[in-house]
């Protein structure tokens, strides 16, 4: 089964964005594993999981913001 935790949104905005085909397709294969995980997901809860993880994941992402946040304060 897939390694997703889906959670619950809170206030969600609307993105436009393509995709290639392949990736398209592939998300929806995806979308069909996450739903018979979690039954009443959707695309955008889906998504939203897959970036969270992604983000929370990329050390180089951490480190710029990181360095972002405290670039801010001042």
């Amino acid at each position: 089964m897939i390694d997703l935790d889906i959670q619950v949104q809170s206030e969600p905005v609307t993105r436009r964005f393509r995709l290639r085909k392949e990736v398209s397709d592939e998300f929806d294969l995806y979308v069909k594993a996450a739903q018979e995980k979690t039954k009443g997901v959707d695309e955008s809860l889906v998504l939203e999981a897959i970036l969270r993880n992604h983000l929370k994941r990329d050390k180089g992402f951490r480190a710029w913001l990181k360095q972002h946040e405290k670039n801010q304060v001042r």
